[in-house]
């Protein structure tokens, strides 16, 4: 039932942020501008069975995460900022791009307003509060415990990403990506339960929406708008490109080059010393699917069968991908990087 009440405040966001917005007053979203009540539903009890379920979930995210997702869970806790989108988006330096990170200041100053009444409105104590058993990957501060709902992590989050989608919109699925991974890290690092970090997504998304329709936000938006217009080139086309991988989950490739290359729906290259082909579906929102692949049956010297292994297998695990200039990631259902692609120049 909780999950359906999230579905319905997403699919309603977009009528909520077409209201008129506060726009004469020095904050965008002043304190009162949404009632935590009205927006987002109470979290289950501490000592309920969904709780419990929660901090299950929590303790199986750990255990099931890989040492690399482990890291990047603990990266992102300590990167509460917009410049998390620099891993999808090449040439967003904040420090080079004066318009957009004025723009960004402006929605950080205004999604932590309404971050800050919803957690004290909804005063939930974090996992490691009540369960001895999980360990947050950062210590915790003694100003943020009962702070779990919603995630202001993921909260601002979401929010910077409705932004940047709109000023970016060849890149937004790969924003939009980024963000949800940047929420499950969440809960991979032991801060919040499930259930905070769909508030955190809901609340971002209704604080984007809001501030993008804001008429004291279009002056900056448009600045923002040209400036990375200018900065950040559009992705390589998919289709046709030959692709030759970096990496394998995270690992370097070496030896004989591993390429893809797409036309229509299928793909072919070499694995290394064999070729393959086989069926690819793409779907919306970058979403891609590899059937199996038939490949040649010759000998690989050295280690150069495991590398191909891993390669066809990394293929397998694929659920979507993004795009930047001159790279294309595929990522796993967790949004990992399953493989890494640099265009054949």
């Amino acid at each position: 039932m909780t999950t359906h009440y999230f579905r319905a405040c997403l699919l309603s966001l977009a009528l909520l942020a077409a209201q008129p917005a506060l726009s004469n007053q020095a904050l965008i979203l002043p304190p009162g501008t949404f009632n935590p009540a009205q927006t987002l539903p109470a979290p289950p009890p501490d000592n309920s069975l969904e709780a419990a379920t929660e901090r299950a979930t929590i303790k199986e995210a750990y255990r099931d995460a890989t040492p690399e997702e482990r890291a990047a869970a603990k990266q992102d806790a300590a990167n509460e900022s917009v410049r998390l989108y620099a891993d999808v988006l090449p040439g967003f330096d904040l420090d080079k791009l004066p318009a957009s990170k004025a723009l960004f200041k402006t929605v950080r100053t205004n999604e932590k307003i309404q971050t800050g009444a919803f957690k004290t409105y909804f005063n939930r104590q974090r996992p490691y509060q009540v369960d001895s058993d999980i360990t947050p990957c950062l210590p915790p501060k003694n100003f943020d415990i009962n702070a779990s709902d919603p995630s202001g992590h993921t909260t601002m989050a979401f929010s910077s990403a409705v932004v940047l989608a709109h000023l970016l919109p060849e890149y937004a699925p790969a924003i939009m990506q980024r963000a949800e991974q940047y929420g499950r890290h969440r809960i991979v690092c032991g801060a919040h339960h499930p259930f905070d970090v769909r508030s955190g997504q809901v609340l971002g998304t209704l604080i984007g929406f809001t501030l993008i329709k804001s008429p004291t936000l279009q002056a900056q938006l448009e600045a923002a708008r040209s400036e990375l217009s200018r900065s950040i080139t559009k992705p390589t086309a998919l289709i046709g490109t030959e692709w030759v991988a970096t990496r394998i989950n995270g690992d370097a490739v070496t030896g004989h080059a591993l390429t893809l290359t797409i036309e229509g729906n299928k793909a072919f290259g070499s694995s290394g010393c064999n070729r393959y082909t086989g069926q690819v579906t793409l779907g919306n929102k970058d979403t891609m699917q590899f059937g199996p692949a038939a490949s040649t049956r010759m000998a690989c010297p050295g280690n150069a069968d495991q590398q191909e292994a891993a390669y066809l297998k990394a293929l397998q695990s694929v659920t979507a991908y993004h795009l930047n200039t001159g790279s294309l990631i595929l990522l796993d259902a967790q949004y990992n990087k399953a493989l890494e692609f640099q265009a054949k120049k």
